[in-house]
C-alpha cells in the first residue's frame, strides 16, 4: 500500500494570512482540496456552482497570501490552466498579541463557513439513498446540541477522546488508499465555553 506524504499544518502569522482566510468564500476554496487533488479556477467554480470569474480575485489574494500556490498546468482545454493546491492540510489560526479581535474575527468566519458547508452537506444526505443513519456502518450521525457542566478532570477526558477522534482521521487521511468501496464523510465539531448561563433542568 502506497501511503501519503504526512499532512502539513501552516499557523496564519501575518494579518495578510488571516485576512485572506477571513472571507467565507475563499474559506470554502480551501475545502474544496479534500482529496489534494489540484484544481484549476474553471474546476473550482464548477465544484461551486460560480462562475470562473467570479473566482479569480479571491485565488489570487490567496496565493499572494501563500495560502495557494501552482503546482501544474492543464492543457486539455481550449487554453492552458493553472492547477493549485494549498500550501498546507491544515490551517491554525495563532492569536495577534497586537490585535486580538482579528484573530478572534476570523477564527469565527472560519468557523461560521465550516458549519455553513456541513448545513449544505447535511441537506444533501437527507435525501441521499446512499445515507445510512444506524448500524456499525452509518455515515451520517447528527447528534442534538448538548449542554453539560464538567468536572476538570471530566473536561481532561472529553478532549482526550476528541484528540483521539482528530489522530485517528488524521492517519486515516494520510495511509488510506482509496477505494470504491469508502465512505467519504465529513465530521464538524465544536466545544465551546458557555457564559453566564444557567442549565436548565
Amino acid at each position: 500500500m502506497t501511503k501519503r506524504s504526512p499532512q502539513k499544518t501552516l499557523t496564519l502569522r501575518s494579518a495578510k494570512q488571516r485576512r485572506a482566510f477571513a472571507s467565507p468564500l475563499r474559506l470554502e476554496l480551501i475545502g474544496l482540496f479534500l482529496n489534494r487533488e489540484p484544481l484549476s479556477v474553471a474546476g473550482m467554480a464548477e465544484r461551486l456552482g460560480r462562475p470562473a470569474t467570479a473566482l479569480h480575485y479571491h485565488v489570487g489574494i490567496l496565493e499572494k497570501a501563500g495560502l495557494l500556490r501552482r503546482v501544474g498546468v492543464n492543457r486539455s482545454g481550449r487554453r492552458p490552466e493553472a492547477l493549485y493546491l494549498p500550501v498546507a492540510d491544515l490551517f491554525k489560526i495563532e492569536q495577534a498579541k497586537d490585535d486580538p479581535a482579528a484573530s478572534a474575527q476570523t477564527a469565527l468566519k472560519a468557523m461560521s463557513t465550516a458549519f455553513r458547508m456541513a448545513e449544505r452537506d447535511l441537506e444533501a444526505a437527507l435525501t441521499s439513498p446512499a445515507s445510512g443513519s444506524s448500524g456499525p456502518y452509518r455515515n451520517m450521525f447528527g447528534a442534538r446540541r448538548l449542554h453539560c457542566r464538567l468536572s476538570r478532570k471530566d473536561l481532561a477526558e472529553l478532549n482526550r477522546r476528541l484528540r483521539d477522534i482528530e489522530k485517528m482521521l488524521s492517519r486515516l487521511h494520510k495511509t488510506h488508499e482509496p477505494s470504491p468501496d469508502d465512505a467519504f464523510v465529513s465530521l464538524t465539531v465544536a466545544l465551546l465555553p458557555l457564559r453566564n448561563r444557567e442549565i436548565q433542568s
